[in-house]
C-alpha cells in the first residue's frame, strides 16, 4: 500500500500546486498585462493582444507544473519587480 501511494504522490501534488498556483498567477498575469496595456495606451497610443494576457497565464501554469517547488519564488520575482518598476516611476 505505502508503494501505491508513493507513485500517486507526485502528479497529484503538482496538479494541487497547479491548481493552487493558478488562483495566484491569472490574477497577476492579468494585472501586469492590464498594466502594461496601460502604460502603452498612455504613452505610446498602442496595446497588446489579449493573446500576450492567455500565453501568460498558460506560462505560468507550465511553470507551476514543471517548478512546483520553486514556483512561489518565481511569482514572488514578478511582483518584485512589478514593485521595483512602480518605484522606478516615481508612483
Amino acid at each position: 500500500m505505502a508503494g501505491n501511494r508513493g507513485q500517486g504522490g507526485p502528479i497529484e501534488s503538482r496538479l494541487i500546486s497547479l491548481f493552487a498556483s493558478l488562483f495566484f498567477s491569472i490574477p497577476t498575469a492579468a494585472f501586469v498585462w492590464f498594466w502594461v496595456n496601460l502604460e502603452l495606451a498612455v504613452y505610446w497610443d498602442g496595446f497588446l493582444s489579449s493573446s500576450y494576457l492567455v500565453t501568460s497565464i498558460i506560462v505560468f501554469a507550465v511553470l507551476a507544473l514543471l517548478l512546483p517547488q520553486f514556483f512561489p519564488s518565481i511569482l514572488g520575482g514578478v511582483w518584485h519587480a512589478v514593485a521595483k518598476v512602480w518605484r522606478w516611476w516615481g508612483w
